[in-house]
């Protein structure tokens, strides 16, 4: 009989309501918890943790100084939503962006990110409940867009990189900034995860941002 102790999960991800995080990358199961079981034992040994878009940010705050520790000391976290409650140092609030059509909720690539590397972020600004995986221009024609992001991140550390920005004049909409030793990445939408999709070549970024998370990309 083995006693031994299961081993840590590299990647956490702490929700407060429904999480699909164990079928959105096959094979790559993401251990969800819930997030008011937050501790210090829970974070020791992770190396990675997603905090979902409906994590409630009261308590998040509460918890802000364990959160700061555990990323200085070199863990990374994935903040997926609108931020209202700064709980990590460098966290700057949403904002919304005025939007009449889908070239004002165009997603551009600012500055090079392996997590994104190989997508095509028509990919991601039309999302389709069409039977089938259509791409390219019938993506377009019936697809939705702004579910990827209708909002910004209104104000960055100084050390902050903006990865991806939004309309004509690519407001920050996913950024990275070091803390400590460890890393903050800011999706100002919908969860990151969510977006990876078997049949597109948004099928790279679930496992690209796992491996961020894990250390290993």
């Amino acid at each position: 009989m083995n006693d031994s102790p299961a081993p840590v999960p590299r990647v956490r991800k702490a929700t407060t309501g429904p999480s699909e995080a164990d079928r959105t990358v096959p094979g790559r199961p993401v251990p969800a918890f819930d997030l008011y079981d937050l501790s210090a034992d829970l974070l020791d040994g992770c190396r990675g943790l997603i905090l979902s878009m409906n994590c409630d940010q009261v308590f998040l705050r509460a918890r802000g100084a364990l959160l700061t520790d555990w990323v200085r000391s070199g863990g990374r976290v994935l903040v997926d939503g609108h931020v209202h409650l700064s709980f990590l140092p460098g966290l700057g609030p949403w904002r919304r962006l005025d939007h009449r059509g889908p070239r004002d909720l165009r997603i551009a690539p600012v500055t090079p990110h392996p997590v994104w590397e190989g997508v095509d972020f028509d990919e991601l600004l039309y999302r389709t409940g069409v039977p089938g995986t259509p791409t390219g221009a019938e993506l377009a024609r019936v697809g939705v867009a702004g579910f990827y992001g209708r909002g910004h991140h209104a104000s960055l550390p100084d050390d902050a990189t903006v990865i991806n920005g939004i309309g004509p004049y690519r407001l920050p909409l996913d950024i990275s900034y070091p803390l400590g030793s460890g890393a903050v990445l800011a999706h100002a939408g919908n969860d990151l995860l969510s977006f990876s999709d078997r049949d597109r070549t948004t099928r790279r970024l679930g496992p690209r941002l796992l491996d961020w998370l894990a250390g290993i990309l």
